[in-house]
């Protein structure tokens, strides 16, 4: 029995998943279309887990409506976010560990979130079938140890309201979405400190 929260998809979000997820590679739709039948749309209710620390990162999204986060509880049970994805990101288990060990982290949907989602292991045969992998995987690996990277530069380098403001300005849709406590996180500020930011600039 199909879960209530999950639906096969219809051509129209298939093809949006598509779009979202192959914007690198130069294939005719039609190459892809052997990966319908796997996609599922699914409704994720706010504040609820995507996929949790200790599970196995086996499926692509792509959001189609709301937030989610990325984050760690350290020793002590405190949360840290690390990253956060809205509406037309693709996400998937990069990192080869991050698809062959359980995770370390949790997923979660900030808001009502809608996602389209393919199992990792049906899409990767496909595109390995018809010499696509590499060039569908290298864009995502170049990205995700340029915000690695980037990340580290600006907790180096700059102050507490420059990392907001880069944010805010990267990001303008989502910073009056993302509740101060979960952006103070990120920013690695206390939620004092981000409302004294925020109240300095407006």
């Amino acid at each position: 029995m199909m879960h209530r929260n999950k639906r096969t998809v219809t051509t129209a979000l298939f093809d949006e998943f598509v779009a979202k997820t192959f914007q690198q590679l130069t294939v005719e739709d039609r190459a892809l279309s052997p990966l319908l039948p796997f996609i599922r749309e699914r409704v994720v209710p706010s504040k609820s887990p995507i996929l949790r620390a200790g599970d196995y990162w086996n499926k692509v999204y792509v959001i189609q409506r709301g937030i989610i986060r990325l984050y760690y509880l350290d020793l002590e049970g405190k949360e840290s976010n690390k990253a956060f994805f809205g509406e037309g990101d693709c996400i998937w288990p990069v990192a080869p560990h991050d698809r062959n060990e359980a995770v370390q982290f949790t997923i979660e949907a900030i808001e009502e979130t809608t996602l389209l989602e393919c199992p990792f292991q049906q899409l990767y045969e496909h595109l390995q079938q018809i010499g696509k992998w590499e060039t569908f995987a290298l864009p995502f690996a170049e990205m995700l140890v340029e915000q690695k990277m980037q990340r580290e530069h600006d907790f180096l380098l700059l102050s507490a309201t420059e990392r907001f403001v880069k944010f805010s300005t990267a990001h303008p849709e989502m910073v009056d979405r993302i509740p101060d406590y979960h952006l103070a996180s990120f920013l690695g500020v206390t939620n004092v400190s981000l409302s004294r930011i925020k109240r300095s600039l407006f």
